[in-house]
């Protein structure tokens, strides 16, 4: 035991010697990312804000990570996460509870629907075109909205369509915008607060017409790309209606516009064997849960375009 007592300090000075700069680098702070809205600006107005958020966003066409991890409520562990991004609707987010294990969730979407598969819990593999989730009651199922998920991930726009009120300053010196967007549910809020320093989005909250909290997102961990001078949140922590807990995304080292183009089969709903596929826009669906739906809603049943689906055996 003092032969090992002593050798310790003479490890350390080794390492010091050598530079240690592995180690330096688990220690050392990364700068910030540089301001999107520019050093000088004391007093930015709605249009310099909004345009920088938008212009930084617009710039990411794709985002693929092979390496990103995703802590889920009542999950003990991070799971191993590949996810990926091509605008408008299209995402992926496959997680694996080790590199080499079985897949344990899946969620993803395309242009005409998104579904959500979990290999624990029900047997159910359960999906909604796009077009029935704003007026449908399956938000108290799936609480992630994939538009939601998508803006969480921080590519956020200020849409010409919607209202929005601000900037204004903050307790804490960031800068805060209101916007009030009309959907066929009635006028959703939208609070986004903007780093004052930077002009990056730092928090994200969405609220029902009656202002009641749907959802929000952190970012922390401001990153560069400097192949595309996109800023980024490395990490993300989402937090939904009806969902027990926080849900925390860190992208690893994502890659940013890829020229590749991605596996024909990304962005279709895969199909599990020993997983019954449950449209949760279906008129039988919320007729079975006693679910009246408002007249306007235009439920057909029409089935998912075959285009839209692949088959995965699990």
């Amino acid at each position: 035991m003092k032969t090992a007592s002593a050798l310790i300090p003479v490890l350390l000075a080794c390492l010091c010697l050598t530079g240690c700069a592995q180690l330096q680098k688990l220690f050392r702070k990364s700068p910030p990312p540089p301001s999107l809205i520019g050093t000088n600006t004391v007093q930015p107005t709605l249009e310099q804000l909004t345009s920088a958020v938008n212009r930084n966003s617009q710039n990411i066409r794709n985002i693929s990570t092979e390496n990103a991890s995703i802590l889920m409520p009542g999950v003990w562990f991070p799971l191993h996460t590949r996810l990926t991004f091509e605008r408008p609707k299209r995402l992926r987010i496959q997680g694996f509870a080790t590199t080499l294990s079985g897949q344990e969730f899946d969620f993803g979407s395309n242009d005409i629907i998104f579904w959500l598969w979990s290999r624990r819990g029900t047997n159910e593999m359960w999906f909604c075109q796009h077009e029935f989730y704003p007026v449908s009651p399956v938000r108290s199922v799936i609480p992630i909205d994939p538009d939601w998920l998508i803006e969480a991930l921080g590519i956020v726009e200020f849409k010409p369509t919607d209202q929005h009120v601000g900037p204004n300053r903050l307790a804490d010196g960031n800068w805060e915008i209101m916007s009030y967007c009309q959907t066929p549910s009635g006028q959703f809020i939208k609070r986004t607060v903007i780093d004052s320093k930077g002009g990056w989005v730092v928090r994200q909250e969405l609220r029902t017409p009656q202002n009641v909290l749907i959802a929000s997102a952190e970012s922390s961990d401001l990153k560069l790309d400097t192949s595309t001078n996109i800023v980024y949140a490395k990490r993300v922590t989402v937090q939904c209606q009806g969902m027990d807990g926080n849900m925390t995304i860190d992208l690893g080292t994502p890659t940013f516009n890829s020229s590749m183009p991605f596996a024909s089969d990304m962005f279709l709903m895969p199909v599990f064997e020993g997983y019954r596929a449950v449209d949760l826009g279906s008129s039988e669906y919320l007729q079975q849960r006693g679910v009246v739906m408002p007249t306007q809603m235009p439920i057909t049943g029409v089935s998912v375009p075959e285009a839209s689906i692949h088959t995965v055996i699990r």
